[in-house]
């Protein structure tokens, strides 16, 4: 059922008046608006708005208008109603008594909403003529409809209209609207506004008809009977019978009313134990979540008094622990006098004492005077600190005075190839504590000539303002990362973390230098570049506003604030290369080759030639000595000179021990190489990360040589124990090999020397039977056992065959061989499957390859037992070749698999087994450039994945594979 468009032709921009849209459709907007509103204030609208059509001529229901008239009418009604749903609500009171009238009662007795649709439909093209509906579906409760404009909607105000509409009908008969669902609209660009609705019938009334027939039906009985006139009996009976049937119907739908009232108050009551239910939650939440604040008050209260009396403790540590740095500060400077005061005496007449004399001298008397100035720090710090400071205020200007501080940083810049200037003019004085200030200058040019490398530059740089004067340091060094900057000034922190660092340092010069400005109420700034340089900025007030009564030193002038040190005392760590009276040890790394030349090498590795030299002349008695300084160069020298053991100091420039430690681990030339960590750190925690990286022993400075002697000889004889043990598991592989190729060639060899005694008789003519065939036929079993014996030869010999230098092995045809030589050693209720997806050949070694094989194979054969699976597979990943070997057996243990690889560890019983075999063929994959893993789960078998290179990683490796056992030159002593 549809409506068609009228064939009328409909101009672009139609007058108001055109006719296009019936009033009767749009009076409802009109009558709700006024409904409540009031009529006055509509009337009021119309005038504001200023329509060319009168309400009277919105009133007359032969009158159309345009669509965008309406759309404007609409729009205007909507905004001064200030409700959203104003159309919506608009189009529900389409079915009231007040817009319908009389037709609405005729409605209610006689009609039902689906006869109000189709009516509706079929009479739109009525008031209707540029829109046109089509009934899609119309059932019992249920109606799909479309609706296509001629002339595009400019909003959904129409349609929210049309759409309220159609959900008033079943409102007649007292129902709920109806449920309307757009599914598409031409204003937001539909094809066509369409539309579900489905809604309910009203009950069925026929109780008054029936009654009604009935009474009548009965009068006209009563009068056949003779019971009564005719008029009065039906009349009666009728008006009693429309009677009863209508309470009948009142009945029913009353009924029918607390059966809907009776379900809406079970969905109240279970809506109110709900919500009784969420009420309870929310209480036992709410007494739950105070009881949790009451606790956590307590809590709070006690941790408060905790940190209270912790900090009470704290302080009074601090205190004990100022007054304890002050007191060995102070006991420690008499030792080192006596010290400083007996190597000047013996430095006296260095040409009466020999030259190895005098260079320990030189060692002794730098050294002791860098611990000399450390303890000065510490007991600056200690005073700091305890607020014991006094100062001793003079006035001083910063130009002159630089200039003579700067004269013997100019001799150390020259020898270091520095450039040191200073830029400026003389300044006006400043009142400061020269002895203090002077300490501040020295650590920072200092700093500056240690981070400078040669060919820089480093300027001393005076400007001053009206209230302050500036010093500023600019050096062209390493610079600082951002992240340092904001700690460079704590105590004991410094700049460089990492394990690298160039210079040693206590990390207490900068924060002196700190808060030896703040006391003098000046300050100092950083900034910095990494690789451009560093800036210092120090600032000195002027005048005497700033000075500070309560510091100020009220000693007469005539005493001396401290004990006189020698002036090289301060300048320790910067005039150490003019020390007169000592040659100078060589800077540069030199081998030592004082001992035997079928000593053991051992390379050291250190950045600080003293200590480096120092450790070398403890070693080279005994042991051919290489040296290198830092660990970038340790590691060249350990992979071009292979030691047999490396000596090597953590913190060190360009690559720290750490680092030098991880990356000889991931050499398969170096993966055993035994390696003693030196380092001043002995805290648990370095030890245990150093130990955890890999090195084989870890000692403290300082140490004794004695103890480094015995601790180097210790990590040697380790490393031979694991050459033999390893020689023994190559000894035990071949006499595993040799007992398979005896067990296998027993029985040819057994059928060979049957058929002989046979094939004799045939030769010297004796008597055989008269079979002819005799002769033939042994030949051929002994032709048959010959072909035997010699493929069981080939593949002993496939399978021991090594090569100097990679060479192509085919996966599929290794496997083979080491299955053929375990042949012997695979019962009959084992099934081995094969499955080689991997044709193209790797490079490597095939002889050590053969031997991973053989560990992998005869693990897994043990494991299944008498029965079971064993599966080999061979696949190619992207540049890989991927060997899997998974049996069905009884798995290993969690707690075994992370130490499957290690020396002499082994889940078989005590004396099956020397437990070097999987950790001599995960050493032979990584020399191939490959890696090998273990997975098992207990009860569930095993699985080994081996990859390895499609190509080979270090053709020297291979060469200098271990695993050949006894004739491999020095290299017999990497093993392990």
């Amino acid at each position: 059922m549809s409506g068609r468009l009228p064939a009328v032709k409909v101009q672009e921009v139609s007058p108001d008046n055109a006719p296009e849209v019936s009033v009767r459709a749009t009076s409802t907007l009109l009558l709700y608006f006024e409904h409540r509103y009031g009529a006055e204030r509509l009337a009021r609208l119309w005038r504001e708005q200023g329509f060319s059509l009168g309400l009277d001529y919105m009133r007359t229901p032969t009158n159309y208008v345009s669509l965008h008239f309406l759309e404007r009418v609409a729009a205007a009604l909507r905004d001064a109603s200030g409700d959203s749903k104003f159309m919506r609500e608009a189009g529900l009171f389409t079915a009231s008594p007040q817009a319908l009238g009389f037709v609405f009662y005729m409605l209610r007795a006689f009609g039902s909403p689906k006869a109000c649709y189709k009516q509706t439909i079929d009479f739109s093209p009525s008031y209707n003529r540029v829109g046109a509906f089509t009934v899609d579906l119309l059932e019992h409760k249920r109606l799909k409809l479309s609706y296509r404009s001629s002339i595009p909607e400019r909003s959904r105000n129409i349609c929210e209209l049309r759409m309220g509409q159609f959900a008033s009908f079943p409102t007649i008969w007292g129902l709920a609207p109806a449920e309307v669902r757009e599914t598409e609209c031409q204003v937001q660009g539909g094809e066509a506004c369409r539309y579900h609705l489905t809604w309910t019938d009203p009950p069925t009334m026929w109780g008054h008809y029936l009654g009604l027939l009935l009474g009548m039906v009965s009068g006209l009985l009563a009068t056949h009977l003779g019971w009564g006139d005719a008029l009065f009996s039906v009349t009666a009976l009728g008006v009693g019978g429309f009677a009863l049937g209508g309470w009948l119907d009142r009945r029913r739908e009353l009924q029918r009313k607390d059966e809907l009232l009776s379900a809406q108050a079970q969905a109240n009551l279970g809506s109110l134990r709900e919500l009784q239910q969420r009420y309870d939650e929310v209480f036992g939440s709410n007494v739950a979540l105070e009881d949790r604040v009451a606790a956590r008050t307590r809590e709070l209260s006690e941790a408060n008094a905790k940190l209270e009396a912790a900090l009470v403790k704290q302080r009074e540590q601090d205190r004990l622990k100022t007054e304890f740095f002050d007191n060995v500060s102070h006991e420690l400077r008499t030792p080192l006098t006596l010290i400083l005061l007996s190597l000047d005496a013996l430095q006296k007449e260095p040409e009466s004492l020999p030259a190895v004399v005098r260079q320990h001298l030189t060692t002794l008397d730098r050294s002791t005077q860098r611990l000399l100035r450390l303890i000065d720090n510490l007991l600056n710090l200690a005073q700091l600190e305890a607020g014991k400071v006094r100062l001793r205020y003079q006035p001083v200007e910063l130009h002159a005075f630089l200039t003579s501080q700067l004269l013997p940083f100019r001799t150390v810049a020259e020898k270091q190839g520095l450039t040191l200037s200073l830029e400026g003019t003389p300044l006006s004085p400043v009142h400061v504590d020269v002895e203090r200030i002077e300490g501040v200058f020295h650590n920072l040019v200092s700093n500056a000539l240690k981070f400078t490398p040669p060919g820089g530059s480093i300027a001393v740089r005076l400007r001053e303002d009206a209230s302050d004067v500036h010093v500023e340091v600019v050096d062209t060094g390493q610079g600082m990362a951002p992240a340092d900057l904001a700690v460079i000034f704590d105590r004991f922190a410094q700049a460089d973390t990492s394990g690298t660092r160039r210079f040693g340092g206590s990390g207490i010069g900068l924060a002196l230098v700190k808060e030896t400005l703040e006391l003098h109420s000046g300050g100092i700034e950083v900034s910095s570049t990494p690789g451009q340089g560093s800036s210092f900025r120090v600032r000195l007030p002027k005048g005497s506003a700033h000075l500070r009564e309560e510091l100020r030193d009220r000693r007469t002038p005539d005493t001396a604030p401290r004990n006189e040190r020698r002036s090289s005392g301060r300048f320790a760590t910067v005039l150490s290369a003019t020390a007169a009276g000592a040659a100078p040890r060589p800077a540069e790394p030199q081998d030592h080759t004082r001992a035997d030349a079928k000593a053991p090498r051992i390379l050291v590795v250190e950045d600080d030639a003293e200590i480096r030299a120092f450790i070398a002349d403890i070693l080279a008695p005994s042991y051919r000595v290489l040296e290198a300084t830092n660990g970038e160069e340790g590691v060249r020298r350990a992979l071009e000179d292979r030691p047999d053991l490396v000596v090597s100091d953590v913190m060190m420039p360009v690559l720290s021990g750490l680092n030098l430690l991880v990356q000889l681990r991931s050499h398969a030339q170096t993966v055993d190489l035994p390696v003693i960590l030196l380092t001043a750190r002995q805290e648990v925690a370095a030890k245990v990360e150093a130990l955890g990286a890999g090195a084989n022993d870890y000692l403290g400075k300082p140490f004794s040589p004695r103890e480094l002697l015995a601790r180097v000889e210790t990590q040697l004889r380790l490393r031979e124990a694991a050459v033999r043990a390893a020689e023994n598991e190559r000894l035990a592989a071949i006499g595993l090999l040799t007992s398979g190729f005896a067990h296998e060639v027993r029985n040819p060899l057994n059928g060979l020397m049957n058929a002989l005694l046979p094939l004799k008789d045939v030769l010297q003519g004796k008597d055989t039977g008269s079979d002819p065939n005799l002769g033939p036929a042994m030949l051929e079993v002994m032709e048959e056992c010959g072909q035997r014996i010699r493929h069981l030869a080939e593949s002993l010999l496939s399978f021991v065959r090594t090569a100097e230098k990679p060479v192509a092995v085919r996966l599929d045809q290794a496997l083979d061989s080491t299955l053929n030589v375990l042949g012997w050693r695979i019962p009959s209720g084992v099934v081995v499957e094969r499955a080689y997806h991997c044709t193209d050949p790797i490079w490597g070694d095939p002889g050590t390859l053969n031997q991973v094989w053989l560990n992998l194979l005869d693990n897994a054969l043990r494991a299944v037992g008498d029965t079971g699976r064993v599966r080999v597979e061979t696949s190619q990943e992207d540049h890989e070749a991927l060997v899997t070997i998974v049996d069905s057996g009884v798995g290993i243990k969690p707690e075994d698999l992370e130490r499957l690889f290690q020396p002499f560890f082994s889940t078989r019983a005590a004396g099956e087994g020397t437990g070097l075999g999987l950790a001599l063929s995960r050493r032979i994959v990584l020399q191939h450039g490959g890696r090998i893993g273990i997975t098992s789960q207990m009860g569930q078998g095993t699985r080994v994945e081996v990859r390895l290179p499609m190509r080979p990683a270090l053709s020297d490796a291979l060469s200098s594979t271990p695993t050949g056992g006894v004739g491999r030159g020095r290299w017999t002593r990497r093993i392990g």
